[in-house]
């Protein structure tokens, strides 16, 4: 996996940070994107990432937009990160 920042997360609540850090720790064990989907599914039920953030898949990439704090529906129109596999 090779995990590549786009742009600085904009940090307007605590557990930003620390969920950012926790999401990348996490998808650093992946081997495959099969453990790659499951990595991610799991830590988002356990730390709530789909509140600050929305991800997707490209046919070899993940990657990860936040979203607005003045209206969490939107994200911003950068990604935070992309993780290629």
């Amino acid at each position: 996996m090779k995990v590549t920042f786009e742009h600085p997360t904009i940090i307007f609540d605590d557990r930003i940070a620390e969920i950012i850090i926790e999401f990348v720790n996490h998808i650093l064990y992946a081997d495959s994107e099969k453990t790659l989907r499951q990595i991610v599914v799991d830590f988002a039920d356990k730390y709530d990432l789909d509140r600050y953030f929305v991800y997707g898949y490209g046919s070899h990439h993940l990657w990860l937009k936040q979203r607005k704090i003045t209206n969490p529906d939107i994200t911003f129109e950068y990604r935070i990160l992309i993780v290629e596999y």
